[in-house]
């Protein structure tokens, strides 16, 4: 290889490293398991108004990562985030994707929610255990990375 080759590649890792905490932040997919049909509506505006408690609706875009397969609590989210103001958009400022599943080892049944979020500073990670009615059986656990200095 020859030095021109070697420095042209190394520049590009470098710029590569360099943007890598400037560009877009990812949250993954989402997904959506069996629930029961009564529950959806209620997880879907619990998780809308603490979604508002971090961005305010009317000021903020959008961009929902939803499943491939359409299901009662997507569609609940969906109409909840619009009705509270929140603008749903492909190149929305916020992205978020969520996880909506049992949890199969508890007595009586119960589900987890999991959201993702990433906005142009950090990324979040909420979570939150229900009832089989979609009544909060715990608080918001939260977790954030990125931000600060050390980016």
């Amino acid at each position: 290889m020859n030095w021109n080759a070697f420095f042209t590649l190394t520049l590009f890792i470098l710029a590569g490293c360099l943007t890598g905490c400037a560009g877009s932040r990812t949250v993954g997919g989402s997904y959506v398991g069996t629930l029961p049909q009564n529950g959806a509506a209620s997880i879907a505006e619990d998780a809308t108004t603490q979604l508002s408690s971090l961005y305010p609706p009317g000021h903020t875009s959008i961009r929902l990562v939803a499943p491939k397969q359409s299901e009662a609590f997507s569609q609940a989210l969906e109409t909840s985030l619009r009705q509270k103001g929140f603008t749903l958009s492909p190149n929305g400022t916020v992205t978020m994707s969520y996880v909506l599943d049992e949890l199969r080892s508890a007595k009586p049944p119960a589900w987890y929610l999991q959201l993702r979020i990433a906005d142009k500073s950090q990324n979040k990670t909420l979570a939150r255990s229900y009832t089989a009615s979609g009544q909060p059986a715990a608080g918001f656990s939260s977790l954030a990375t990125g931000g600060g200095d050390h980016e």
